[in-house]
């Protein structure tokens, strides 16, 4: 299995994974060769990357944390639950029912055990942006809980915080359209409100634990003391809203926005590490940069000798220094029998990646 960039696709590779739209449709399904219409759909619906058959990486896995499928239900009963909500203060009971049902199916996928890298993909779509990125970010935000020891439902009520955490947004004026093009720098005091107001529209439901409105309200709170709602300082915001504030900030920068397209997976970690102990917890910026793929399997990259090949594997724990799978020699020419290059072997520690290709 390999994943490449859609605009390389091409009629007639066969996909592996079912392509989902940024609604959660289903644009083309695991097993279908991709056809001059389906390749149409992918540019229509901004579809960033795509997985395909490759007979040279056959053995490569690579498995989701969440299921694509799961992921495509959530964007659905984050859509429709905020799309209806928009101007009230209050929430259909049905559809916070369908979001907390998702909710769980996608906490069930981390037990008993962790299995598969986090989809570092983000929202190519600013105006599906705040019924998506919510999604990934739970996505993100279960995986560091887990590692930090949760049980399952401190767990679904994590999920359920990252994904409610811009409710607030539906009654600020603008709504999810001024929200959507936004970036954190620009927030005017309305737009800087929603922590507030979704916190206030979240704790009239029992069904929550106060931690859920906790971490709404203070998602955007920053290590230094510079964020808001409170300018709550290190361990003064909660947990769970930490984790929020580093799995909202990553999935924003992966994410195109109207100011900037969007960084690579390896950027934005980069990012969020360079800004531990200022904007985020060191102690859980340490879990994303063990737990995150800079390079996640299936993607093509450019080693430092000038060969290139696939993410065959990656080393929990060590995900800057992974497995490659070396296809071409520096000339580009392709290599009759590839083979596998271990970047945390001392043999080949001063091979660095130094570029991601989207061949």
């Amino acid at each position: 299995m390999r994943r490449i960039s859609a605009e390389m696709a091409r009629p007639g590779m066969k996909l592996v994974r079912t392509i989902y739209d940024s609604r959660g449709y289903i644009i083309a399904k695991s097993g279908d060769r991709l056809t001059g219409e389906s390749l149409t759909s992918l540019n229509i619906y901004g579809i960033e990357e795509v997985f395909i058959e490759d007979a040279r990486v056959a053995d490569v896995p690579v498995q989701p944390l969440i299921a694509p499928e799961l992921e495509a239900q959530a964007i659905q009963a984050m859509r429709q639950l905020m799309t209806e909500h928009q101007g009230n203060t209050s929430v259909d009971a049905a559809l916070l029912d369908e979001l907390e049902r998702v909710g769980w199916d996608i906490t069930r996928e981390l037990f008993p055990e962790v299995v598969g890298e986090i989809n570092t993909s983000g929202c190519p779509s600013h105006e599906d942006y705040p019924f998506v990125q919510p999604v990934k970010t739970a996505g993100l935000a279960l995986l560091l809980g887990k590692r930090a020891g949760y049980d399952m439902n401190q767990l679904h009520g994590l999920a359920m915080a990252a994904m409610l955490k811009d409710v607030g947004h539906a009654v600020t004026p603008g709504g999810f359209g001024s929200a959507a093009g936004a970036t954190s720098d620009e927030q005017t005091p309305e737009l800087r409100r929603h922590p507030l107001l979704g916190a206030e529209i979240i704790s009239q439901y029992d069904r929550f634990s106060p931690d859920v409105a906790e971490a709404v309200y203070q998602h955007h709170e920053r290590w230094d003391g510079s964020g808001f709602s409170e300018g709550l300082r290190g361990q003064d915001a909660s947990t769970f809203a930490r984790i929020l504030a580093i799995s909202d900030s990553f999935y924003d920068l992966v994410s195109a926005r109207p100011e900037r397209g969007a960084f690579m997976p390896n950027e934005a970690v980069e990012y969020v590490m360079a800004y531990s102990g200022e904007f985020f917890d060191p102690e859980l910026v340490q879990l994303l940069a063990a737990n995150v793929p800079l390079y996640p399997s299936g993607v093509m990259v450019k080693l430092s000798t000038g060969e290139s090949g696939v993410i065959s594997r990656n080393t929990p724990g060590n995900f800057s220094r992974p497995v490659v799978r070396i296809f071409f020699n520096k000339r580009g020419r392709p290599k009759i029998n590839p083979y596998d290059v271990d970047l945390a072997h001392k043999d080949y520690q001063d091979q660095l990646i130094v570029q991601i290709l989207k061949k």
